[in-house]
């Protein structure tokens, strides 16, 4: 082999390995930008879901308010039981859950004591004076109840 193929075999050479170099680093970037624009779209998500709680948060009054007019008098117009039914369809399809709360173990994540009660065990749930409801595993607003206290005096 001559002088000048050598030259020519080692330029190959460093071009060859300047080429790889390159590659690895656009491979790398590449990668990079997925995982950037992956944890983007879980971004978004999350941006989704805390305004769908919201919206749907201020939704659970009027829900409530209906649901207690259906309960008091059972001789409500057609209508206004539709309504009430096309509202729960609306949570359902949203996958809002009530937080079940009396007769269960008290827990802070779920449930907001506002009073407390004498009773048999310790922060066992008592009484349910505000439905808690979840969108998901996030919670939308918290129950609010009465928890037990073993001997304890009401306040």
């Amino acid at each position: 082999m001559s002088e000048k193929e050598k030259d020519v075999k080692e330029e190959l050479d460093n071009l060859k390995k300047e080429r790889d170099k390159y590659k690895e680093k656009y491979l790398r970037k590449l990668a990079e930008f997925d995982n950037f624009r992956k944890m983007m779209e879980k971004e978004i998500e999350k941006e989704k879901k805390i305004l769908e709680a919201g919206i749907i948060k201020e939704f659970l009054e009027p829900y409530e308010s209906l649901e207690k007019a259906i309960e008091y008098d059972k001789n409500l117009n057609d209508g206004i039981k539709l309504v009430y039914k096309n509202m729960k369809k609306i949570l359902e399809k949203h996958n809002v859950k009530e937080i079940k709360a009396k007769g269960k173990k008290f827990n802070p994540n779920l449930h907001e004591a506002i009073g407390v009660v004498d009773g048999e065990e310790d922060n066992i749930v008592m009484e349910e004076y505000q439905r808690g409801y979840m969108i998901g595993d996030m919670v939308l607003r918290h129950s609010k109840v009465i928890v037990s206290k073993k001997g304890g005096e009401e306040e």
